[in-house]
């Protein structure tokens, strides 16, 4: 999540304008506690070295951002944490086996050549933690798809999604089931994303402190789940299976609320999650693609000017 909001307090009733206590760091801070829930989770079931992927990413991203920086003579923005979420956001879209050194190119794409080189926070076309993560799975996807069972087996494994994918239509016996899908027990996956539970907790904390508005999350995952529906003539299992395996919870909460690569306005931010809700299962049916919600992400944050040209209030007396 990245974010580019920017209150002063100058003292209450201050007219005309609204005035906040809010800062952006403060913003950040929040997203810092609620992806904690997530960590704690990865480190139970993953081990301590789901901690270890979390701050070498994270020290990783600040390095980059403040090297870059220095370089080329910009002012310093590493004050305002964006770089330490890009760097945990990433670390918890990976497995535990995922070597260190993917994990660092990951953070080069991210801070480098996603952020740094379009301009920074808040001029970024693309959240600089998803396009990371989807280049890393087309170009790295032996490394970073070793998915292993939680602590203390760490067999080898295949994630929920393979079971429901191959354009399959209904629930395979080897399907986890629900009490699984939702807590994370004996799945495989990225660390940060298994546990739906956990996931809960940090929707329902950004909710809370007013960081993130309900409905985008929502939307994202409603559309998702009425796409599978359909797409399955209203198999209830199969469509449930889908919203709690891969990464469409985590996504919704994380991924698709980042204030700077979503739209301005609240209308447009409701129409941005739903194209990432029905294009994450679009892409799931019809191309067999696994996760496919960074895919849709993605696309729908190169559509953002056009959703802002036409869900922005116009200017009084603007033809």
């Amino acid at each position: 999540m990245m974010i580019n909001t920017e209150y002063t307090s100058t003292g209450p009733f201050m007219g005309p304008h609204i005035r906040e206590k809010w800062t952006s760091q403060w913003i950040m801070q929040q997203v810092m506690i609620a992806l904690v829930f997530p960590t704690v989770a990865a480190t139970y079931f993953f081990g301590w070295w789901s901690l270890v992927m979390v701050l070498v990413s994270i020290i990783a991203c600040i390095s980059l951002e403040f090297i870059f920086q220095k370089i080329v003579w910009k002012k310093g923005t590493i004050n305002d944490y964006s770089a330490v979420i890009t760097g945990w956001l990433l670390a918890l879209t990976l497995p535990v086996t995922a070597p260190l050194w993917t994990l660092l190119i990951g953070d080069f794409i991210a801070i480098i050549v996603v952020k740094q080189l379009t301009g920074g926070i808040g001029r970024n076309w693309l959240n600089p933690a998803v396009a990371a993560r989807v280049l890393l799975k087309l170009f790295f996807s032996p490394w970073i798809t070793n998915w292993v069972t939680p602590q203390p087996d760490a067999v080898a494994t295949a994630t929920p999604l393979v079971d429901l994918g191959n354009f399959a239509r209904e629930i395979s016996p080897t399907t986890p089931d629900f009490v699984e899908l939702f807590m994370g027990f004996g799945l495989g996956g990225p660390i940060g994303e298994t546990c739906k539970f956990a996931l809960l907790l940090s929707a329902s904390y950004l909710i809370a402190r007013k960081i993130i508005n309900p409905l985008v999350p929502v939307i994202t995952m409603a559309s998702f789940y009425g796409a599978i529906l359909l797409y399955s003539s209203f198999n209830f299992a199969f469509a449930s299976a889908h919203l709690l395996s891969g990464a469409l919870i985590f996504a919704a909460v994380f991924m698709v609320t980042d204030y700077t690569t979503s739209p301005l306005t609240d209308k447009g931010k409701y129409i941005f999650a739903l194209g990432c809700g029905v294009l994450a299962a679009t892409l799931r049916i019809s191309m067999d693609l696994p996760g496919g919600i960074g895919v849709a992400i993605l696309v729908m944050n190169l559509l953002v000017p056009v959703i802002n040209k036409y869900t922005v209030s116009r200017i009084y007396g603007e033809s």
